[in-house]
């Protein structure tokens, strides 16, 4: 075979195996999941931050993770919605006065006892280290105030 004919075979089979070969590599990218999603341990580990124990189904749709089952400060809470992103409640219960009890047991706090509510601030009476004080847990938050 000359030496023309091989190298137009050659760059007639780079020109066609270029694309092919792109296409085959590009493919397996298109099926992996966004790398900007948490993945369901990342989402387990911020709902664990945010009081939840004992999830069970967590299944992600699009840009949405859905947990069922999932316990947070002792009580059983109805399915949750995250964003897939930031693992932020899409709409979440706010916390009852159990909830914000177990919150500060949880924190350390002793001898807790409910005051009552206003608004989305639970009032609470407790002991940390030895000393009485009185805290506000915020039931959409669970942020812990004086």
């Amino acid at each position: 075979m000359p030496l023309v004919q091989i190298t137009a075979t050659l760059l007639l089979a780079a020109l066609l195996g270029g694309p092919v070969a792109a296409q085959t590599q590009a493919q397996p990218q298109q099926e992996r999941a966004d790398p900007a999603w948490l993945t369901p341990d990342q989402v387990r580990t911020v709902l664990r931050a945010r009081g939840y124990t004992e999830m069970g189904g967590l299944e992600r749709e699009g840009d949405t993770y859905r947990v069922t089952d999932a316990i947070r400060y002792g009580e059983k809470v109805p399915d949750i919605t995250l964003d897939a992103l930031t693992g932020l409640p899409r709409e979440q219960p706010p916390l009852t006065e159990s909830q914000a009890r177990s919150l500060l047991l949880q924190r350390g706090y002793t001898s807790v006892q409910e005051l009552g509510r206003e608004g989305d601030m639970i009032r609470l009476r407790a002991e940390q280290s030895g000393t009485p004080v009185e805290v506000r847990v915020n039931a959409q938050t669970g942020a812990v105030s004086r």
